[in-house]
């Protein structure tokens, strides 16, 4: 009989104690935040060092501006948004000095918790700063830390500033781990029982309820973009209008609409100290402005941002656009409307950025080509753009952005009558398209086309987001009808393409893609430009700009079918990663990249072009598919055709059989966490003069970066 052991078997370490937990008991997996989230920095000090004091002082100031409205965007997520930030931040703030706190002193204050609790607490609060939120900026799910309650409770209480954080731990501790109902763990319709901070009081109960506000805004002739609505009862609005000045008596309207009475306040001043504090930073940089252009630009914005007139923002932006060729490059207001679940309300963002000559030449380019290029594309001159504005199209080292997720690259601005009379501006970010996250573990990707995958991933990446903002944001006409009633095209001549009937639909004054199209306008207009670049990355010209030539050729493929085989190549395996954002019982990708993305790898695999298991079309036998897709989506948004538009949509982004279960449950399993940024911050030192702090790439830096902030 062996003997009974009570210790350890001699030469074996000692157990210890049993391991801490795994988050909290019951969550689902895919609500707990990421472990270990990789943190990029944004290299931006060489960059910085070129530039003159006067440069440094605009971006400097700039930069203030649009991080002023982090708590902007904090509202229009959730209304306890803003309580956590100020949680985080104020629980790593030192009471005395303002600072961060003795990270060390403070663990040492808590050695009841495991090393692998800490540093989730530590990554939890990471995150909520980078997304702004505790729901993801990329998908709208919300996150619940990987910790138990009780542990977190002990961390915060341990903090030195517990004496100013305990009650807001208290108000919220309920919150951050509830997952329950499931529809609220998402962005999205109220009527579907998810959240949004843009449409509060009374639930919205209906799309025709937001359509009948929409009207009646039309009607009065408001822009909704910067707008949030209160419903204090049945047919009992408040249109909430993002101003600094604030109303003094607010005007109440009754209208009918569809045959139905409502009654709509218009009430000015909702987000009246953020936009206060914008004005005032966007002041002091218009001291430092390189030129008349960029003078005229902050006036607009500040009349803007102080009276809530998007007007002023349009005619900001055309100074804006005219501005070319700027060393410090900016822009900032309620510009992309992602996040309102009916697509016509904008989030807040602000970036100031770092021009990049030497990449920006080879933009330059592709820009001279422009107009040519976009004679290939398929819907035929009478539905694309009247003149094509040539645009200014720079790669950017990002030095700050005020927003919950920094994206590639932006073609800005979103309002057609600038883009149409005065032109757009394109820009890469090239710091954020380099930032890699460490010891990538890469999944769907068989062994043998690894190699493949890592030397052209970004290459492709780079092409296709060239293609996406130039050539896709940047082509197709919108047909509409001016305040004086005039069309911008002929309606005897012009015929659909879709039906041979003529154009019976278009956008009236005051509309926009937006407001007619609602939910599917953000992912539609995605899966146009994705169209657009991905129709075009066989283009000879347009590979020849970028390097490719037929003597780079290997494996039997040449050299300019290596790109447009790897952006394809690439583009599925996107999508396919993209199926941990949709969301089977809402019936929709919540992000609009990844829906737009689906409907195209719907449409390669229902033509035959593409297999999930093996996507080998080496000669890029694309076009006749993205033809009809291309027209299809060029014309219904063209022609303001909100009906077909829709259903149009909505059957092509419907996932095939199996990609909503079996395939969302395996990418779930395989998911890997997103890289957060640890964002530099500028400061106006002891002699005037603006400094930079960049900080470490961890969790730890990133929350230093928004302690010093002083948001």
């Amino acid at each position: 009989m062996s003997p009974i052991i009570l210790g350890p078997p001699p030469g074996a370490e000692p157990a210890g104690p049993p391991p801490p937990p795994k988050g909290y008991a019951g969550t689902p997996e895919q609500l707990l935040a990421d472990k270990e989230p990789p943190v990029c920095g944004l290299n931006i000090g060489e960059a910085w060092k070129a530039l003159t004091e006067q440069e440094r002082a605009y971006a400097h100031w700039m930069g203030r501006a649009g991080w002023e409205g982090a708590r902007i965007i904090m509202g229009m997520w959730t209304e306890n948004t803003e309580d956590l930030f100020n949680l985080v931040v104020k629980t790593f703030t030192d009471p005395t000095t303002g600072e961060l706190v003795d990270l060390q002193k403070y663990r040492d204050a808590a050695p009841e918790l495991w090393d692998e609790e800490w540093d989730a607490f530590l990554s939890y609060s990471a995150q909520v700063l980078s997304n702004l939120t505790n729901y993801r900026s990329f998908g709208n799910l919300k996150f619940i830390p990987r910790l138990k309650p009780s542990s977190l409770t002990l961390a915060i209480s341990r903090s030195p500033n517990a004496t100013a954080v305990l009650p807001l731990w208290e108000k919220l501790k309920d919150e951050i781990y509830s997952y329950e109902p499931e529809e609220a763990t998402l962005i999205g319709k109220p009527s579907d029982g998810h959240r949004s901070g843009y449409y509060l009081g009374e639930r919205i109960s209906s799309d025709k309820e937001v359509a009948r506000i929409q009207k009646a805004a039309e009607k009065l002739g408001i822009d909704v973009l910067n707008t949030r609505v209160f419903k204090a009862a049945p047919r009992v609005y408040t249109l909430l209008i993002a101003s600094a000045e604030v109303s003094s008596e607010p005007k109440t309207h009754e209208l009918e609409i569809d045959g139905e009475k409502l009654e709509l306040t218009v009430k000015y001043g909702d987000a009246s100290e953020a936009l206060g504090r914008i004005a005032k930073a966007l002041a002091e940089a218009r001291k430092h402005a390189a030129n008349e252009h960029q003078q005229k630009m902050i006036e607009k914005y500040i009349e803007s941002f102080e009276t809530g007139d998007i007007k002023a923002h349009i005619e900001g932006s055309r100074h804006w656009v005219k501005d070319v060729g700027p060393v410090v490059e900016s822009y900032l207001g309620f510009i992309e409307t992602y996040v309102d679940p009916y697509g016509a309300r904008a989030e807040w963002e602000g970036f100031v950025a770092i021009v990049n000559k030497e990449q920006s030449a080879k933009f330059e380019k592709l820009v001279n080509r422009a107009e040519h290029l976009i004679e290939d594309l398929p819907w035929g001159k009478d539905f694309e753009v009247d003149e094509f504005k040539r645009p200014d199209f720079t790669a950017l080292e990002i030095l700050g952005f005020s927003t919950g997720g920094i994206p590639a690259g932006i073609n800005i601005p979103n309002y057609y009558e600038v883009r149409e009379q005065d032109g757009f501006k394109n820009v890469s970010l090239s710091n954020i398209l380099s930032a890699k996250a460490p010891n990538e573990v890469l999944t769907f990707i068989a062994p043998e086309d690894v190699d493949f995958y890592k030397a052209w991933d970004t290459r492709a990446f780079d092409l296709q987001v060239a293609n996406h903002e130039l050539l896709g944001h940047g082509s197709g006409k919108l047909f509409g009808e001016d305040a004086q009633g005039k069309l911008n095209f002929d309606p005897e001549k012009v015929k659909n393409p879709l039906t041979g009937e003529k154009i019976t639909t278009w956008y009236k004054p005051g509309q926009t893609p937006g407001s007619v199209l609602g939910h599917v306008s953000s992912s539609y207009e995605e899966c146009r430009a994705e169209s657009v670049a991905l129709y075009l990355v066989s283009n000879n010209e347009i590979l020849e700009l970028f390097g490719y030539n037929d003597q780079q050729g290997q494996g039997g493929h040449s050299g300019r079918h290596i790109p447009s085989y790897g952006a394809r190549w690439c583009f599925v395996r996107y999508h396919v990663q993209g199926a941990r954002v949709y969301d089977p019982k809402a019936k929709r990708h919540t992000q609009a990249h990844m829906g737009a993305r689906l409907g195209i790898t719907n449409k390669l695999i229902e033509d035959g072009i593409a297999k999930l298991t093996l996507i080998r079309n080496d000669h890029g036998e694309l076009e006749d598919a993205h033809i009809r897709l291309l027209v299809d989506l060029q014309v219904r948004r063209a022609i303001a055709d909100r009906k077909g538009a829709i259903e149009f949509y909505e059957k092509l982004t419907e996932p095939l059989p199996g990609w909503a279960d079996e395939l969302r449950d395996l990418v779930l399993k395989k998911k890997q966490p997103r890289k957060i940024f640890a964002q530099p911050n500028t400061f106006v030192g002891p002699d005037g003069k603006i400094e930079l702090k960049e900080y470490e790439t961890t969790p730890a830096g990133v929350i230093e970066s928004f302690v010093q902030r002083k948001l």
